[in-house]
């Protein structure tokens, strides 16, 4: 069910977190348990925050070349948004957490992640829901009382699935869940532009939240969601602070 894959052949000087997540990309294998917080984890975690910048820098600088070409790219949200420290907060800090939890949170196989996940999702189309009659006497109740339970829910799973392993059936396809997470995370970052595009061009756009997403998905698997989070947010400062740079 678990164990890491076997590492491909790469130069002897690429560092080692490297060869591990291509090898990982290429033969996904749910470990049996995440290592857990830990000094250990921090330097592999380094190495592919590096990694993560250097496929940035050439996404970036093919769309940059596109636009010297005379293409048209569609304009994204922040470019349209005044950066007050409320919205920075959110967007470094806040938006990884929760993406994390959204779309790699199940990835351990285990059933209290699972369980946890299905009620969020739940508690979430549920408020949606009841914010469609949120006129009504118990629009306002349930806006605050279906997440909340939602949120309860998600806990209560979590600690009476803490102890329990991956599901077998989980780790036999964790292949197709792991490149799904992937794929739903490139999908989700689609409503970032603004504008008419060709969906092949929106698709090139979200390239990197999609190899973002095999790095994130590596890291939660390999040391836990706290690592999947710390690089996420890593990744969402860095390019935060370009934009600052550039505005």
């Amino acid at each position: 069910m678990g164990g890491q894959p076997t590492r491909a052949a790469f130069p002897a000087r690429t560092p080692r977190a490297w060869r591990d997540f291509i090898a990982f990309v290429r033969r996904p294998l749910l470990p049996e348990r995440a290592t857990g917080p830990g000094k250990a984890a921090l330097a592999p975690l380094a190495q592919l925050y590096g990694l993560d910048l250097l496929m940035m820098a050439a996404l970036l600088a093919l769309f940059g070349l596109l636009s010297l070409a005379g293409l048209k790219l569609p304009e994204h949200l922040l470019d349209e948004m005044k950066l007050a420290p409320t919205l920075l907060a959110l967007i470094v800090v806040g938006a990884p957490i929760a993406e994390e939890i959204v779309f790699r949170g199940f990835l351990s196989g285990r059933p209290g992640h699972l369980g946890a996940i299905a009620a969020l999702l739940a508690a979430g189309i549920a408020t949606w829901v009841a914010g469609q009659s949120v006129h009504s006497a118990l629009g306002p109740f349930l806006l605050v009382g279906l997440p909340l339970l939602g949120l309860a829910a998600a806990g209560l799973s979590i600690w009476l699935g803490r102890k329990r392993p991956a599901l077998g059936w989980f780790a036999r396809h964790f292949r197709w869940f792991y490149y799904g997470s992937a794929i739903a995370f490139a999908a989700a970052h689609l409503s970032n532009f603004v504008g008419a595009a060709p969906a092949a061009l929106l698709a090139l756009l979200v390239v990197p939240q999609f190899v973002v997403g095999f790095l994130l998905g590596y890291a939660r698997v390999t040391w836990g969601l706290w690592a999947s989070m710390l690089l996420h947010i890593c990744h969402n400062a860095l390019f935060i602070a370009l934009a600052l740079a550039g505005a």
